[in-house]
């Protein structure tokens, strides 16, 4: 029996969930933090087993966090005669029709599926089998269902529920019916704050501290805001400690010593018993003063896993610092300052108002990969009568970014930089060149971009711009983790190793390499070879190391941009390990099926039995492939289509390259054509309606050149690139160009394959 109360909104949600449950399966329950999705879903158990009796229940929580205990905690709060338990309950259980049991999904591995505690004697499976025989049903919760889509896939493979219920603040599963709270009808009702406050007054700090800004700056202002707040309650006799929480990206050493150094000097410190972290090993020693309104905590550092499974309805701020040039801010983690401590508002902005201080960019609302959520891995085997395909194959076992010579590195760069911003083609760049040319700054300050404003719901957030707020002089030591950020981000658009990349940059623009050690950063000192290769090509003269720091800082966008796209002609690559094998069709081969298809079409010829147009979903396929496998299934000339894999030694490869490195390429498609021959198929986007192209791939010419090679090599097999204007497919074998207009290179498919 349920003996609490629902709020209003509350009650309408979970009554269209219990109606949802007589026509769907998969049920999706979206709603804010802090909005008492727990106690809805207590209510919606006890209302369900009213009527199915012969139901078992299991809350599936994530590993971290102890969530399981905490939603069996508050479910056996709100409930009265309802058996509860864990997993270990279930198999010595009876009976458990009726029962819910509360499960750490991390407790059964997801090898063989048996309970982890020594000397269990009963099979989690067997019990399964025992309740199957005693018509029992399954129905299974999965809570914080964005987080391990796998462990909960296994879940329901063992138990076939009758019902799944995901539920999560963030979810991204798409299939079945969903139930959406809005943050409006949660603030509506004062369980969560009225609005969401970022960066206030970054401006005007900036200003007052001639433009100064930096991470560090941050975390002054939220103390100022905690103080506020503070003040606040007790003048309403409010016994409430607002707590700051301080999350790290990933959690350096280095910046997390820097962090307590600068709340030292606040005034808090762990040895007083004002600052508290979470890390892995590393827990508050007294974790029952973040959930009191009046805790000793001020300050929690932490990293991005305290977002599960956490309650500390306290929480008034957060600052999340960066370790790099540009960080993305899930949205996600704002849920942890949203609650109201006593579940309603003040009618004061500033205590029904959270708070925000960050220097990142953009807001992300924690909702990508979608893909993931709305498929399911199939197996599928390969049909007896399909035939045996064998082709040779390139694979490159190693990576390529230490096989480049490091003066074609400098050569290839400097010549890049002179083309495309040598004025008066003197052979050497002056700073005025690369502002006139590509927008480059230059000084000893970082610039800070940052968002400042207010939403009040999180989605409100993605619609906020990042205005300049600030800037602050470079600090070696300091700026560190920034610094090799963006030498890391430069080194990863050219695809070389970072310190190969980064002793290029230093030779081309660092006029005080060789005065200065290397070795600052954790780069490789510079060698006399490295000496020579700097006096004959550095391209600016007039760059003094910390003035380059920033450079890179400030400017590492643009030189990302420029040295992506380098031609490879003359960069001669060291040999890496290569492998070339026969290959053929393998025998079995696991696809992404549709949750929400029931009904496919089978695709006759497919290689694999049972393949079906299930398959043929976006964004599992792109639609140039989903009109070539329609366009092969109703042609006569067409007599086999196998889709090949993108990852991994099973799958047909060859090579290709961009400037510096190689990469494997997994094309599409391998088709048989009745008159015996065999073509290689590599499907890329098209157009677009207004034209332009539809093309997402900025590889796609290099991998064309490297399928026309292979043809070449290998003069039996045929080959060509497909793309697609609306529901026509057009080929080309002869030249890549993106126009698909082009009418001299993208010809009816027809016309290729014949």
């Amino acid at each position: 029996m349920f003996n609490g109360t629902l709020l209003p909104f509350q009650e309408l949600h979970e009554v269209k969930l219990l109606h949802a449950c007589a026509d769907h399966k998969r049920l999706i329950l979206q709603s804010p933090t802090g909005s008492g999705k727990t106690v809805l879903v207590t209510k919606f158990i006890d209302d369900y087993l009213d009527e199915n009796p012969d139901t078992v229940f299991f809350w599936l929580c994530p590993g971290a966090g102890s969530l399981q205990d905490q939603s069996r905690s508050v479910f056996e709060s709100f409930t009265a005669g309802v058996n509860t338990g864990d997993i270990y309950d279930f198999i010595s259980e009876y009976s458990p029709a009726g029962s819910v049991y509360f499960v750490n999904w991390d407790k059964i591995t997801k090898s063989t599926n048996v309970v982890l505690r020594d000397g269990e004697d009963k099979n989690l499976i067997e019990k399964i089998i025992e309740c199957r025989t005693k018509q029992i049903d399954f129905f299974m919760i999965v809570d914080e269902e964005h987080l391990n889509k796998q462990a909960a896939e296994m879940y329901e493979r063992i138990f076939d529920p009758a019902h799944i219920l995901r539920i999560s603040a963030t979810t991204k599963a798409k299939d079945g019916y969903k139930e959406t709270v809005s943050d409006d009808e949660v603030i509506s009702a004062g369980l969560i704050a009225s609005g969401i406050s970022i960066n206030e007054n970054l401006t005007r700090e900036a200003t007052f501290n001639d433009n100064y800004v930096d991470d560090l700056l941050l975390l002054q202002m939220a103390d100022e805001k905690r103080k506020e707040i503070q003040a606040e309650y007790e003048k309403r006799n409010l016994s409430i400690r607002p707590l700051v929480l301080v999350q790290f990206p990933n959690g350096s050493d280095e910046w997390i010593a820097r962090v307590k150094a600068a709340l030292a000097e606040m005034g808090y410190t762990e040895k007083n018993g004002l600052v508290t972290s979470w890390f892995s090993g590393d827990h508050p020693d007294h974790p029952e003063e973040l959930s009191k309104l009046n805790g000793k905590y001020a300050f929690l550092l932490f990293k991005q896993a305290i977002a599960t499974g956490w309650d500390c309805p306290r929480a008034k701020i957060l600052v999340k610092l960066r370790e790099g040039t540009t960080e993305t801010f899930d949205i996600q983690t704002i849920g942890r300052i949203r609650r109201m401590p006593e579940r309603h508002h003040y009618e004061s902005e500033l205590l029904d108002h959270c708070y925000v201080y960050t220097l990142d960019q953009k807001f992300n609302e924690g909702l990508t990969s979608n893909i993931s959520e709305s498929f399911y891995l199939s197996r599928y085997i390969r049909k007896p009568n399909a035939p045996d395909i064998l082709l040779e194959r390139e694979y490159l076992a190693e990576s390529d970014r230490q096989a480049v010579d490091e003066e074609a590195v400098v050569k290839a760069l400097r010549e890049k930089m002179l083309l495309e911003c040598d004025l008066d083609q003197n052979g050497f760049l002056s700073k005025k060149e690369l502002e006139l040319t590509k927008g480059f700054t230059f000084g000893l300050k970082l610039k800070t971009r940052a968002i400042e404003g207010f939403a009040r719901t999180t989605r409100d957030l993605t619609k906020l711009k990042a205005t300049f707020c600030g800037e602050h002089e470079i600090n070696i030591h300091d700026d560190g983790l920034i610094i090799r950020d963006a030498k890391r981000k430069i080194a990863q658009s050219i695809g070389i190793d970072e310190n190969i990349s980064s002793k290029a940059l230093a030779i081309l623009f660092d006029a005080s390499t060789l005065k200065i050690p290397f070795g600052i950063g954790g780069q490789m000192p510079f060698t006399e070879e490295d000496r020579e290769l700097d006096a004959k090509y550095k391209v600016i003269k007039d760059m003094g190391h910390r003035e380059y720091s920033a450079f890179l800082v400030n400017n590492w966008e643009i030189l990302a941009e420029m040295l992506s796209d380098i031609d490879k002609a003359g960069i001669e690559l060291t040999d890496t390990k290569t492998e070339v094998s026969h290959w053929s069709i393998p025998k079995m081969q696991d696809y992404k099926k549709h949750n929400g298809s029931t009904s496919g079409t089978i695709l006759e010829k497919n290689v694999f039995a049972g393949y079906s147009t299930d398959i043929l979903v976006q964004p599992n396929r792109s639609q140039p492939e989903i009109n070539f496998e329609q366009w092969c299934e109703i042609n006569d000339n067409v007599e086999w289509v196998y889709k090949n894999g993108d990852k991994g030694q099973d799958f047909f490869t060859i090579i290709y390259r961009v400037s510096f490195r190689r990469y494997n390429f997994y094309p599409d498609y391998i088709i048989r054509l009745k008159n015996g021959e065999t073509w290689i198929i590599e499907a890329k986007g098209g157009a677009a309606a207004d034209g332009t192209s539809a093309n997402r791939d900025k590889y796609a010419a290099q991998k064309f050149e490297a399928l026309k090679e292979y043809g070449e090599k290998n003069p039996g097999i045929k080959w060509c690139f497909v793309r697609n204007l609306g529901a026509q497919l057009f080929a080309s074998n002869t030249v890549w160009d993106e126009d698909l207009s082009n009418n001299s290179v993208w010809k009816a498919i027809k016309e290729i394959i014949k």
